[in-house]
């Protein structure tokens, strides 16, 4: 006779959590009854949209929740403890040493005005009595850790210093300095590129194979969450709706409001031409399962048709440090050409330099067979008409003191030339066009969702009825539905006024779905021109195949070597070599011109030409 092995206790074990914000004379419930437990060295998802009360249920368990929250519970603890009990220090105590956390944007979790060495140091000096010198080579420890390549160098910098992902494993470095128990990351990758994401989800990988650490792991990324997570729980306005091991609720989902979330994702292996994506919007004007007509067979070059802007040895620098390399490029009206590439590698400012907000150091643009001024100021009116842009945050871009209906207004007046009669039914009639109702033109931007300031700042961009429109990460920072809602949207636009795109995104799945032709951008090079077709079935550039394997979900993270800055920054030969699993001493040597190894799709690589 044999008895049962205990089972262990949970490291984080929540039962029957209510949040609730006291606001404009009601109360307002964020979070309805929930209950989750976390073993350790587990990894527990938590997914759903904006609004649906998964960041409170992390400021709920790090009691960093505003004081007219009101929480209750039948428990809450961290290790058989219940957290409402602790004081204010023993909860310093506990945050970073046992509970640590990292957050979405890197940037604003770090102190601008001190180095990382110094960021890290702080933490073991204040929670551990060390020497310094000895914290200083635990903190150099604590950045290999996380992969970061030349170390003691990364010490001596500022947070400025850093690229998006360099940034954010210096705050899991300082999360991890006193090895804690339980990780809580709250959309930790959303504004990331895709081989950064892949390395993230290797160092938490590795935290949790080697240290035995918990992660409470946040977002709406769901690929993040089928990757990294053992079991994931599914939110819906407060309440959990479904929960279960990651891959089975994700492969077969059965609550209405998972299946909804799965079908609006874009997959590797889906284009517009398959259909729209589903959403959860108001109706539309073509069939849910209707194919979006694209510019021409994607297999083919797009030459037959107009050239809506042409790009010739465009080159940039600042401060002396060369950005883009004689960039040559085509869009034809009325086709998407998508552009991927890491944090740093150009792309934004490639966008800039068409739309005329900053002038290139060499090269030209032409619109519709017509070279342009470099800035916009200098362009004709017609000229600015016709390129308008949409940023990744409308946020930035919308006047939060103006109404919805001014917004649109001036450039109905100033761009396409309407007279002050017309423009309240053109105001109302672009407001249908992205979705929204006519009230919106009453509202503010505060008021609105992020998903409908989105749709607006689109709405803006048609005003003009413009013929090239910029989109510079429009959907990064969206839920997947409201993603899929503007992905169609648009592509709804582009099939009425035969509108190019240039499509600006580190998410290769919105790419593939959108694009019909894709350029890769590696240091400021094109390395890889072809269709979307032709991308993805490849044969790739060396970097491009990097891109697609951290994309995909059906195998591990990929490892992604950190490159070397003095390969990088100097050398005369290929700017990948430095990170290039096939490159060899003429790599290093002579940069590669790009050669056509199938009809218009054209490859920069010594071995892949």
């Amino acid at each position: 006779m044999s008895s049962s092995s205990p089972i262990p206790s949970p490291v984080l074990n929540v039962e029957n959590l209510t949040v609730s914000y006291r606001g404009a004379g009601r109360i307002h419930r964020a979070v309805d009854d929930i209950s989750l437990r976390i073993g350790q060295g587990e990894a527990l998802g938590l997914v759903g949209e904006s609004g649906s009360g998964k960041s409170s249920v992390a400021l709920a368990v790090l009691r960093y929740l505003p004081r007219h929250a009101r929480v209750e519970a039948s428990q809450l603890a961290f290790e058989n403890r219940e957290i409402r009990d602790l004081s204010a220090d023993q909860l310093r105590r506990l945050r970073g040493d046992r509970i640590a956390a990292v957050y979405q944007h890197p940037g604003s979790a770090l102190n601008p005005s001190m180095t990382i060495g110094g960021q890290i140091t702080e933490t073991l000096l204040r929670h551990r009595p060390m020497h310094h010198d000895e914290a200083r080579a635990r903190a150099a420890q604590l950045l290999g850790r996380v992969r970061v390549a030349n170390p003691e160098r990364v010490l001596r910098l500022y947070p400025h210093e850093l690229s998006g992902g360099m940034q954010q494993r210096a705050n899991i470095a300082i999360a991890i300095a006193l090895d804690p128990a339980l990780l809580v990351m709250d959309e930790p990758t959303t504004a990331l590129d895709a081989s950064v994401q892949s390395e993230i989800i290797a160092i938490l990988d590795d935290l949790r194979r080697e240290h035995r650490t918990s992660i409470l792991l946040i977002s709406h990324d769901i690929n993040l969450i089928r990757r990294s997570c053992d079991r994931v729980s599914v939110m819906q306005s407060g309440s959990i709706v479904e929960t279960g091991v990651a891959a089975e609720v994700f492969d077969n989902p059965r609550h209405g409001y998972t299946r909804a979330l799965v079908a609006a994702i874009p997959t590797l292996h889906r284009t517009k031409r398959d259909g729209r994506l589903a959403e959860d919007a108001s109706p539309v004007d073509l069939a849910a399962d209707a194919p979006v007509t694209a510019a021409g067979d994607s297999a083919s070059p797009a030459r037959q048709r107009e050239i809506a802007v042409s790009c010739r040895g465009i080159r940039q620098s600042f401060g002396g440090q060369p950005v883009l390399h004689g960039i040559d490029l085509d869009i034809a009206a009325g086709e998407t050409f998508g552009l991927i590439g890491e944090s740093g590698s150009g792309k934004s400012t490639l966008a800039r330099i068409v739309t005329g907000l900053q002038p290139p150091t060499a090269g030209s643009v032409d619109l519709f067979g017509r070279t342009v001024a470099p800035l916009v100021e200098r362009r004709q009116p017609g000229e600015r008409r016709d390129v308008q842009m949409v940023f990744q945050s409308p946020d930035r871009t919308l006047n939060p003191r103006q109404r919805i209906g001014r917004i649109l207004g001036r450039p109905l007046r100033r761009l396409a030339g309407l007279p002050r009669r017309a423009v309240p039914q053109r105001i109302s009639d672009l407001l249908a066009s992205v979705r929204l109702a006519r009230t919106t033109a009453r509202q503010k931007p505060g008021t609105l969702s992020g998903g409908q300031r989105q749709r607006t700042a689109v709405a803006r961009a048609f005003a003009g009825l413009p013929r090239l429109v910029v989109l510079d990460e429009p959907t990064s920072a969206l839920d997947v539905s409201v993603q899929a809602t503007v992905l169609n949207l648009l592509n709804d636009l582009q099939r009425r006024q035969d509108t190019a795109y240039l499509f600006i995104s580190h998410d290769l799945r919105v790419v593939r779905y959108m694009a019909d032709r894709i350029g890769v951008l590696y240091r400021g090079r094109l390395v890889e021109t072809g269709s979307s077709d032709q991308i993805f079935a490849g044969p790739n550039h060396p970097y491009t195949q990097m891109l697609l394997e951290a994309s995909s979900h059906d195998g591990p993270a990929a490892t992604v070597a950190e490159a070397s800055p003095a390969i990088e920054a100097g050398a005369s030969g290929c700017a990948f070599a430095g990170r290039c699993p096939l490159a060899d001493d003429a790599c290093r040597t002579a940069e590669p011109v790009a050669r056509e190894v199938a009809l218009g799709h054209f490859i920069a690589c010594w071995k892949r030409a």
